[in-house]
């Protein structure tokens, strides 16, 4: 897999031997799962899972993975594939209560990482869990329910999902099963929108009004991706829709690629409040869903720290990923020819 050179929340990466060992589990079915540890500054393969006969079976042996003090990260080939034929996956963070609180902090802050590295078009899901039983099958069936309801959650709810996780918020990264908070949208962000979608600007910038419990619009206009990446503010979280255009395969597209930016106090960035992360994260559905209510499609969904997280390499890896060289099967010769007898002449008179 290719190495994007971006700066992430916490800083670390991921190794060689992980993206060596997800590559290979890409061009193949033989891997259900990879379990990966932050050692030495790096997010590294530790082992892997060889697939089982059923998907419910192989959920039931991941607790066997799973230590009651050490975090990690499982990555879980789903039987689903996307459109190109290729699998999709699960990414799971499993963050127990006995961990060390700086080992808490760096697993929530790296995870983005990991998915941004390994390209996030090929995950489904993102699961937290803090005890092994919520990643067997009785767990994900449950996680699964729990999404498919799609019940908005009070805001203790919120709270709580958000002290299991550590009590931190960085990055951007929330979790998958966090529903949204419909707030009303403003006139003004609805035209801006309706304006991204016939091309009258490619940026939108949308904020909360906390106090009024609106989306508000905070930017509209004509950027380029360097002028975008010095837009993203270091010290309030804020959305941003951008039409990217650009060209692949002798064809111009203009994808909306969706950027939610948190930044959570690292490097020159200073850590908004909770209470205003919380906001942002659970109002990102909503978001998405001004697009797609005015016909637009989000191509591509993106959670970042700061700025400097954008480039336009990384963004044409993630929008068109590289596909895995196809292996070609050994052909064997032909066999002599089967055809019918030949009669043969003898020209010599007895």
């Amino acid at each position: 897999l290719p190495v994007l050179r971006m700066s992430h929340s916490s800083g670390i990466s991921v190794s060689q031997a992980l993206r060596e060992r997800f590559g290979e589990a890409l061009d193949s079915s033989k891997i259900r799962l990879i379990k990966a540890q932050i050692k030495d500054n790096e997010i590294d393969f530790v082992c892997n899972l060889p697939s089982g006969d059923l998907i419910a079976q192989d959920f039931d042996k991941i607790p066997s993975f799973l230590d009651p003090c050490d975090p990690c990260y499982i990555l879980f080939r789903c039987d689903d594939v996307d459109a190109n034929g290729v699998h999709l996956w699960m990414l799971m963070c499993y963050v127990p209560d006995k961990s060390k609180v700086r080992d808490k902090m760096t697993y929530a802050s790296s995870r983005s990482n990991l998915r941004l590295q390994l390209g996030s078009n090929r995950f489904t899901d993102e699961v937290f869990g803090t005890v092994p039983g919520d990643f067997n099958e009785q767990g994900i069936s449950a996680y699964k329910n729990m999404k498919s309801a799609d019940v908005p959650l009070t805001w203790t709810e919120q709270q709580a999902i958000q002290d299991k996780e550590g009590g931190v918020f960085v990055g951007g990264s929330g979790t998958a099963h966090v529903h949204g908070i419909a707030f009303p949208v403003d006139d003004d962000a609805n035209t801006a929108v309706k304006g991204l979608l016939t091309g009258k600007h490619n940026l939108v910038q949308l904020a909360i009004d906390v106090k009024a419990e609106r989306i508000v619009l905070y930017a509209a206009k004509q950027v380029t991706v360097p002028e975008l990446c010095d837009l993203v503010p270091l010290d309030v979280p804020l959305f941003h829709l951008f039409s990217f255009e650009h060209q692949h395969d002798n064809q111009t597209l203009a994808p909306i690629i969706f950027v939610y930016s948190c930044p959570d106090g690292s490097g020159p960035t200073k850590s908004a409040p909770v209470r205003l992360r919380m906001l942002y994260s659970s109002s990102k559905a909503n978001v998405e869903g001004i697009v797609t209510s005015m016909g637009g499609n989000v191509a591509l969904k993106l959670e970042i720290n700061q700025g400097t997280e954008l480039d336009e390499n990384s963004l044409l890896l993630q929008l068109h990923p590289d596909r895995p060289e196809e292996k070609k099967a050994f052909s064997k010769p032909k066999g002599p020819s089967k055809g019918g007898k030949r009669l043969i002449r003898s020209d010599k008179k007895e």
